[in-house]
């Protein structure tokens, strides 16, 4: 049997589909670059606007130099520890509220407050109270805790009341239903907002460490560039994080495909399961 061209079509899309979003990847930072240096041009000076090749210049010469992996790697460790506290606090906090409604009103107005604080304010008043070390940990901390918090709770009170009542016909265990309708769904939002806490964490990181002025760290590294008005080193150490706040959604997006395959082998094997005892009931 010959394979139809709507399955030739099916296999040759995602190919295709990778190789247009490439192109027009592309094509996007072409006309970015293309402004950014039309802007050098016109302005005419490097203190205030300084030409891409000049940019790349110096990010090449941030990258041989030891303290830039130090800073970096510091501001890493200090992001990525505020989002592990901060996701272990909202699961913990956010799937008790999801399931008992007295704590979710319990811990709303602290919810509230914590959102509607500007962000100065919380990095100036984790600086009063902490060292310069952790001051940062606090700030990334308190951000990114009410998206988390709020999509964990979002997870829980969206699932098919349909498929509930389905579990409670049949009887299915609590555990099944946790980790088969809970799991997978909390999960989702939290993917979902994990790719946005976690560039919204880094960003707010470097921004209260360019007040605490950590010994090792990019928000330091930004103040000292910017107080010798070396604008190009400011450049280059925003194209630094735009580049790892880059890695951190490409491997986000790779973690949910590996997820999401092995969700849907296991539906298929539930299914599969499903079937068979089907089978044996009417035989």
């Amino acid at each position: 049997m010959k394979p139809s061209t709507t399955d030739w079509k099916n296999k040759r899309l995602p190919w295709l589909k990778t190789y247009k979003n490439l192109i027009y990847t592309v094509a996007a930072a072409a006309v970015f670059l293309a402004f950014w240096k039309l802007a050098s041009v016109v302005v005419a000076k490097e203190i205030l606007v300084p030409s891409p090749e000049t940019t790349i210049c110096s990010l090449a010469e941030l990258v041989r130099q030891g303290y830039f992996w130090e800073a970096v790697s510091r501001t890493l460790q200090r992001t990525l520890a505020g989002f592990g506290l901060a996701l272990a606090a909202a699961l913990v906090t956010g799937t008790a509220a999801g399931f008992i409604k007295p704590l979710n009103i319990f811990f709303r107005p602290f919810n509230v407050i914590i959102k509607a604080m500007p962000t100065m304010s919380v990095i100036l008043l984790a600086i009063i109270w902490l060292n310069s070390e952790r001051a940062p940990l606090l700030v990334g901390f308190l951000v990114i805790f009410p998206i988390l918090y709020g999509n964990v709770i979002e997870g829980i009170n969206n699932i098919d009341e349909k498929l509930l009542e389905m579990a409670k016909m049949f009887r299915i265990r609590r555990r099944r239903v946790l980790t088969g309708l809970y799991l997978p769904s909390i999960g989702s939002y939290l993917f979902a907002a994990s790719t946005t806490a976690l560039g919204l964490n880094l960003k707010v990181m470097i921004s209260a460490e360019v007040l605490s002025q950590p010994k090792f760290a990019i928000g330091t590294e930004l103040q000292m560039e910017k107080a010798f008005l070396n604008t190009a080193n400011v450049f280059a150490w925003t194209i630094a994080v735009i580049m790892l706040v880059a890695l951190f959604d490409f491997i986000l997006k790779i973690l949910r495909s590996l997820t999401d395959k092995k969700r849907s082998k296991a539906a298929d094997k539930s299914l599969l399961t499903t079937g068979c005892s089907n089978n044996t009931i009417n035989t």
